[in-house]
């Protein structure tokens, strides 16, 4: 039986992913839109004339507290719109963004996109990277980027790093993912992704955890998904 063997090159990349994983972990991020599951945005967009719809349900486990999340996209001429909104313990939210790509992502290569909009009425950039490895069973994704926090006035550094696992393509996979914002401690958040129907139909569930903060009480959620695309 013959044991396969990453090139070099592929080695080098692969433990530089780490590398930055375990950085970028010692950070919090801000999460953005992205593709179910994910808080952490990756280096892809809806098909050009395609649409898609994600929406979810998300329940805290430290105290009585659910979300509920709509997000249709669509992508006429090669920039992706997200045009939706949330619901927070009542509270409702609309959420716009744009979102383009600079470099597509390929296989065992690196792709490159940036996204803006506005999530409740704040303004927000994001810059994102994505790294396949080992073709395209697993994925990297790295975010940077600046919300503008309109109530407190300030401007908050923003990050995020995830893992996309291929489990049994095409249909099952898993993530983990680390994401927040300045100033908060990092939500660890992790789950699979099951494609029904592959790239057409899929239903997602995961858990989160987020450490207690100088005034704040640590949080741990749940959340259940679906992604529909055509």
């Amino acid at each position: 039986m013959k044991i396969a063997r990453i090139p070099n090159k592929g080695l080098q990349r692969l433990t530089l992913a780490f590398h930055l994983t375990a950085f970028f972990l010692s950070f919090t991020g801000h999460p953005a839109h992205a593709a179910r599951p994910f808080n952490t945005d990756d280096a892809r967009v809806v098909d050009q004339g395609g649409c898609q719809i994600e929406s979810f349900y998300k329940e805290q486990r430290t105290y009585s507290g659910t979300e509920f999340w709509f997000l249709p996209a669509c992508n006429p001429f090669g920039l992706e719109m997200t045009v939706g909104g949330n619901r927070i313990e009542g509270e409702d939210s609309l959420i716009v963004q744009g979102k383009v790509l600079l470099k597509p992502l390929t296989t065992n290569g690196v792709g490159f996109a940036i996204s803006g909009g506005f999530f409740g009425g704040d303004p927000y950039v994001n810059t994102i990277a994505s790294f396949s490895f080992l073709g395209d069973r697993s994925v990297v994704h790295l975010n940077a980027g600046a919300i503008r926090d309109n109530d407190a006035q300030l401007l908050r550094g923003t990050w995020g790093v995830g893992l996309e696992q291929t489990l049994y393509a095409p249909r099952l996979y898993g993530i983990l993912e680390s994401y927040g914002q300045r100033g908060d401690k990092a939500t660890i958040h992790y789950g699979l992704r099951v494609w029904l129907v592959p790239n057409r139909f899929q239903i997602d569930a995961t858990h989160g955890d987020q450490s207690a903060g100088p005034d704040a009480p640590a949080r741990h959620f749940n959340s259940v998904g679906v992604r529909i695309l055509w």
